[in-house]
């Protein structure tokens, strides 16, 4: 029953914790949170399943322990909290959730930058070191840290790219010298003796967010850098084109999630391996239909094209993380596609 507590997010934990509360605990609860937490809150309570009463019981306990725990921290330090909680619930489970304590309260990273506008801060770190960016970049989130790569120089990009990818750990003196610098910038907030995971997965992230313009480019750039580091990001992607990698099951899953309208505008610059592979896991009746549909959208632009494939890889991504899917690993402009 641990392995499915632990398989809980820590919205879905909230939304338990709140839910087993009621309403007017809940209300008041509420009301220290911000609107996005609000807003996620509330998304996971109306998405809430019937919870197994025994997994009530340990996200209560799980609560309690870490209350408790903040308590501890407070009047003895932490050293007193760790030999307490040794004492009632073990190493290991101590290590926990002293661990979920400091994570809890650890200081968010670019807070201030997460807000900011994609353009404006790559007007601002085209001036700062290679380094420096992928550090930014490292404590973003895709999304934003594609739009920013997006933004910045092709000559720069390969080498924030390398950087970023082979990134690990940074001292806190050095995190502190940045930390002033793009504070004065664009009001961003830094902890130090930060560590990095896997920094190969983080560009494949990003890339997987950008247009395939832009990943040709830049792993064609990294290519002279490392050969062996853009395989790496290469074969942790996901592109368009490795829908033909995946199963039939899975294909027809992700062709019921997708929009149609995104579905019918990907396939209009698609290659044949993929459109073929797509069309065998329709009825005759639809895949004819969808045939006709791309046959009548006429000339379109590349990048309109372009981002209705990127629509159908975010699909994808979410259907697996969701664990709706499985996959197996992966092996811009005005212009006109006829």
């Amino acid at each position: 029953m641990a392995t499915e507590l632990d398989a809980l997010s820590g919205p879905r934990k909230a939304a338990i914790f709140l839910a087993t509360m009621g309403s007017d605990v809940s209300a008041r609860i509420f009301r220290q949170f911000d609107d996005t937490e609000i807003e996620t809150l509330t998304a996971e309570i109306s998405k809430l399943p019937s919870v197994d009463d025994t997994v009530t019981s340990l996200v209560l306990r799980e609560f309690l322990e870490m209350a408790v725990t903040k308590q501890y921290i407070t009047t003895g330090g932490l050293s007193f909290a760790l030999e307490i909680l040794e004492k009632a619930v073990g190493d290991k489970r101590a290590s926990e959730v002293i661990g979920r304590i400091q994570a809890s309260v650890q200081p968010a990273r670019f807070a201030a930058v997460k807000k900011a506008d994609p353009n404006q801060l790559a007007s601002i770190l085209i001036r700062e070191h290679p380094q420096t960016v992928a550090l930014l970049l490292a404590n973003l989130d895709p999304e934003l840290a594609a739009a920013i790569l997006s933004a910045l120089p092709d000559e720069t990009r390969a080498e924030i790219v390398f950087r970023l990818a082979t990134i690990d750990k940074t001292s806190p003196d050095i995190v502190k010298q940045i930390e002033a610098v793009l504070e004065k910038q664009v009001s961003a907030g830094l902890s130090s003796g930060v560590s990095y995971g896997s920094g190969a997965k983080t560009v494949a992230e990003v890339l997987n967010r950008v247009d395939p313009t832009t990943q040709k480019t830049i792993l064609n750039r990294l290519d002279d850098h490392s050969p062996s580091l853009a395989e790496q990001i290469r074969g942790l992607m996901f592109t368009f084109e490795d829908l033909v990698g995946v199963d039939d099951r899975g294909l027809q899953k992700i062709i019921q999630s997708v929009e149609q309208k995104d579905l019918v505008l990907s396939l209009k610059a698609a290659g044949d391996e993929v459109k073929d592979k797509i069309f065998r896991n329709m009825s005759e009746r639809t895949a004819s239909t969808m045939k006709q549909e791309i046959e009548f959208l006429g000339p379109v632009r590349l990048r309109d094209v372009e981002e209705a494939q990127r629509n159908v890889v975010a699909v994808v991504r979410r259907l697996e993380e969701a664990r709706e899917i499985v996959l197996s690993a992966p092996g811009a402009g005005d212009e006109i596609v006829a």
